[in-house]
């Protein structure tokens, strides 16, 4: 009897490109987290825009605050926190919300190694 070869009955991977309102980074988690978990559900998608959002702008302030300096001195010459340190909180808050309503902490979908059955 002849063997039959089911590799080519397996569904074809297919990634859905990001939107062209993202920047590299955003745009780069997007990529990352839909090889991993292939997110087709537009409920699933609409989080992920959310959590790469929040990652392009928590990069982008960062990088004004590692410019600017941790403390700034105001009016008055006091010492005070960057202004942008709550917004950094405030996104990463988003981030983490979008990202656990994903649900990701399951097995990625990954094709199985030859050999495997």
């Amino acid at each position: 009897m002849k063997s039959l070869d089911i590799s080519k009955f397996r569904p074809k991977k297919v990634t859905i490109p990001p939107p062209d309102t993202l920047d590299s980074v955003g745009a780069a988690l997007w990529n990352e987290l839909q090889s991993e978990y292939q997110i087709d559900d537009p409920g699933g998608r609409t989080a992920l825009l959310s959590a790469c959002r929040a990652e392009s702008d928590v990069v982008r302030m960062r990088s004004i605050v590692a410019a600017d300096g941790d403390v700034q001195i105001d009016r008055f010459g006091q010492s005070q926190p960057h202004c942008l340190l709550a917004a950094i909180a405030r996104s990463e808050a988003v981030k983490r919300q979008a990202l656990r309503s994903l649900n990701l902490d399951v097995i990625p979908v990954k094709e199985p190694h030859k050999g495997e059955h």
